[in-house]
């Protein structure tokens, strides 16, 4: 059932996860990034391929059913053009990703007590759309 799966929304503000529940819908975003010591810290396993999560958007609403194909765990400089494709937030640019998730990393490396530096760990988390809840037009 939907309402036993992980939940998961992308961003820090309601708009930015709001905007990548959007591009999940319209299957422009196809992965997300996270820091592995987040992990750890909150005592989560990471998510393994065939797992499925719920996307909220940032109103906490259910927009979707991702289904995860891949993980692959890199340090932040060694993300590539190819994922930040992939991802598919702002203009899809390897600089646009590395601008918002050094934002975002940053974030998240202060809440859980590390440095943020190029040689952070992050998690590259592939995904589809298996069940889309709402219309992308519903934003």
């Amino acid at each position: 059932m939907k309402r036993d799966l992980p939940v998961i929304d992308f961003g820090l503000t309601s708009a930015d996860k709001d905007s990548s529940a959007r591009l999940v819908l319209l299957r422009t975003k196809r992965a997300t990034t996270a820091l592995l010591a987040s992990y750890a810290h909150d005592r989560e396993p990471m998510p393994r391929p065939g797992e499925r999560s719920l996307v909220r958007d940032g109103r906490s609403r259910n927009v979707a059913v991702i289904e995860y194909s891949r993980v692959e765990v890199r340090r932040f400089r060694e993300v590539d053009a190819t994922y930040a494709a992939i991802e598919g937030e702002g203009d899809g640019s390897l600089a646009h990703w590395r601008a918002a998730h050094w934002s975002y990393l940053g974030a998240e490396c202060a809440r859980v007590g590390i440095a943020l530096s190029e040689d952070v760990e992050v998690t590259l988390e592939y995904f589809d759309l298996v069940e889309p809840l709402i219309r992308p037009e519903d934003f």
